[in-house]
C-alpha cells in the first residue's frame, strides 16, 4: 500500500510513516525523513534547544535508576576499554598555549612519554 507525503509530494510506501493516533488512518501525513528533517530545523533554534534541553533534562530526572543501570552494563562490557583510556590520559602531559603567553603553561596531568598540546581558539 503506497500513500503520497504531504511535504515532500513523493509516493512512498505505507511503512515509511510513523504513527499518529489522531488520524483516521494512524499514520502521519508526513514520511519520517521529512519529519527528521522538520526535528533537525527545529532543534537548531534557539527555542528548539531550550525546550529539547528541558525535556531531555526531565526525562534524565524521571529515569535515574535506568540510565545508571545502563551505565553500570556499558562499563562492564567496555571495561578493558575504559580502562585503558582512562590509564593513557593519566599518562599524558597536556601543554596549554594561550594568546599572551611567551611561555606555555603546563598542565601536568603525570609525568609520561605523550605531549597534548592544546592551542587556544581565540590565537590566530
Amino acid at each position: 500500500m503506497k500513500r503520497v507525503c504531504s511535504c515532500c509530494g513523493r509516493n512512498r510506501k505505507i511503512g515509511k510513516f510513523g504513527k499518529r493516533s489522531d488520524y483516521s488512518d494512524g499514520k502521519n501525513p508526513c514520511c519520517r525523513d521529512c519529519m527528521r528533517e522538520k526535528r533537525l530545523k527545529y532543534s537548531c533554534t534557539a527555542i528548539g534547544k531550550r525546550k529539547t534541553n528541558e525535556a531531555i533534562n526531565k526525562w534524565k530526572k524521571g529515569n535515574k535508576r535506568q540510565i545508571k543501570e545502563y551505565n553500570k552494563k556499558y562499563y562492564e562490557d567496555n571495561k578493558n576499554r575504559i580502562l585503558y583510556n582512562k590509564k593513557a590520559r593519566e599518562e599524558t602531559e597536556c601543554i596549554l598555549i594561550t594568546e599572551n603567553s611567551e611561555k606555555p603553561n603546563k598542565i601536568k596531568i603525570n609525568k609520561g612519554r605523550e605531549i597534548c598540546i592544546v592551542i587556544d581558539p581565540k590565537r590566530k
